[in-house]
């Protein structure tokens, strides 16, 4: 932006919020040759999101701004512009499909890390270097070195003997999520929610208004898609979403984006690509028939539609929601149906799963069933 007082082409920012409707950016600019300041104000298509720094000071998102901080992390690196330009404009895209009007700094961060590091290694750690704040040398080489252990290390778990997966399938309400954390839990392991992803999806359509029959509406939403866990966390596009995706409304939604199939393409790639660096326990409804059909142990766990209906209806009423036992039985036997009836990898127990009906046992009868079948 040229300097008003002496056309000198050299200013920088040192200030960058909107203006309260959100569709302009106020600049505060100054000089390096006259060091005068002055303010621009720079039209946006869409409201902006600001940036809440560490030190507590907001700004509005700069896409320039990202972009020479990734630059300068690719200097001399075998790195093109085109390649870091789709950087910026995923890393956009993302902070977008939050819809939220601010983020934090470290998120932006996050989201640099994880493109680096599939684009370059050296790139990767310069960035590190100064995001994580390595204060001395010593503290700069531990931590690149966990760094490099944590980017080695799936490919080194991948042939380690002992990874291995346990699925576990079965209808909704059968009590496969509480089941399998528990099981993790007792083994030391992850816990996947192939559930909570569904329902990641569902929840997002729902909020962007987009009607799951629509498919390139669909496509293009998976495109900016990231669902991740974080010590139990469902994380989608870098927001907790935990809370938000257990209503009865999601349910419903989830059941219907899940018989699509570019859903479940893109999220069974995600849910092998976990389950191949390290042992976990998945739970879904085609886990052992399609995500893992090598899977070392298999569980199909089953109840009957009246007790599922009631341990919904128990767990919604818990969280405070005015709920209908009968509409719950109502939608229970209906996601049932559409699941056993789905086209694409249907609900049904695998062969060579072990069957186990919950209707009359409690939560740790059912884990210990399925330890000592394990241990048999």
């Amino acid at each position: 932006m040229k300097c008003p007082y002496c056309d000198h082409e050299d200013t920088k920012v040192i200030d960058s919020r909107p203006t309260e409707d959100g569709y302009e950016i106020r600049r505060r600019r100054e000089c390096e040759n006259c060091r005068r300041r002055f303010t621009t104000y720079e039209k946006v298509e869409e409201p902006v999101v600001m940036i809440i720094k560490r030190d507590g000071r907001r700004e509005a998102f700069d896409r320039a701004k990202l972009k020479s901080g990734i630059v300068r992390a690719c200097e001399k690196r075998p790195v093109s512009m085109d390649a870091i330009d789709s950087m910026v404009e995923r890393i956009e895209r993302k902070l977008n499909n939050l819809m939220e009007k601010e983020v934090k700094s470290g998120l932006v961060g996050e989201m640099v890390m994880e493109e680096l590091k599939t684009i370059d290694q050296v790139a990767y750690i310069r960035f590190a270097s100064v995001y994580l704040r390595f204060n001395d040398a010593d503290n700069f080489a531990r931590e690149v070195a966990k760094l490099q252990a944590r980017d080695e290390r799936p490919d080194e778990a991948c042939s380690r003997e002992d990874v291995y997966q346990i699925a576990i399938d079965g209808p909704g309400g059968a009590g496969k999520s509480t089941i399998a954390k528990l099981v993790a839990k007792k083994l030391g392991i992850d816990y996947i929610d192939t559930g909570a992803m569904y329902r990641s999806v569902g929840y997002k359509a729902m909020i962007y208004g987009i009607d799951p029959s629509d498919d390139q509406a669909m496509k293009s939403m998976l495109d900016g898609t990231d669902i991740d866990f974080d010590n139990g966390v469902v994380m989608l596009d870098g927001v907790d979403v935990s809370s938000k995706i257990r209503t009865q409304e999601v349910s419903a939604m989830a059941s219907k984006v899940a018989s699509l199939s570019a859903v479940r393409t893109k999220l069974v790639d995600m849910q092998r690509n976990i389950g191949m660096k390290k042992s976990v326990v998945m739970d879904g409804r085609d886990i052992g028939t399609n995500v893992f059909k090598d899977a070392k142990y298999k569980f199909f766990l089953t109840a009957s539609p009246e007790e599922r209906a009631k341990r919904r209806f128990d767990e919604l009423k818990a969280k405070g929601e005015d709920v209908n036992y009968d509409e719950i039985l109502e939608d229970i036997e209906e996601r049932d149906y559409r699941d056993t009836h789905r086209e694409l990898n249907p609900l049904r127990k695998a062969e060579d799963a072990v069957e186990v009906d919950t209707t009359s046992m409690n939560i740790e009868q059912v884990a210990n069933t399925l330890m000592n079948k394990m241990g048999e």
